[in-house]
């Protein structure tokens, strides 16, 4: 009798110690916020870039960044070199 009470003890330990070490869900990770988009000001003839660099736009509208890369200007929007569009605001442009 002794031992059947123990081994129902060890039993029931065991089993209690399984239950409590099953993984817990994880919560979901949040979706990143995006807050506005950048903007690109228009300063008289010449552009403010997002990190303050400013640009003057050539004949076509479009300009050569810092790093050497071309923004060309389409049908009033800017097309950035990995080929997002900044559309026209009243400030200059935003860009997503």
């Amino acid at each position: 009798m002794v031992r059947m009470m123990i081994a129902a003890a060890a039993a029931a330990f065991l089993l209690g110690g399984c239950v409590a070490s099953r993984p817990q869900p994880q919560p979901v990770a949040a979706v990143p916020v995006t807050g506005a988009p950048k903007q690109i000001l228009r300063d008289g003839a010449q552009l403010v870039l997002p990190d303050g660099t400013r640009v003057t736009p050539d004949s076509t509208g479009g300009f050569l960044l810092p790093n050497g890369d071309y923004v060309r200007r389409e049908r009033g929007a800017l097309v950035l070199p990995t080929g997002a569009r900044c559309a026209p605001s009243a400030m200059g442009y935003a860009c997503p």
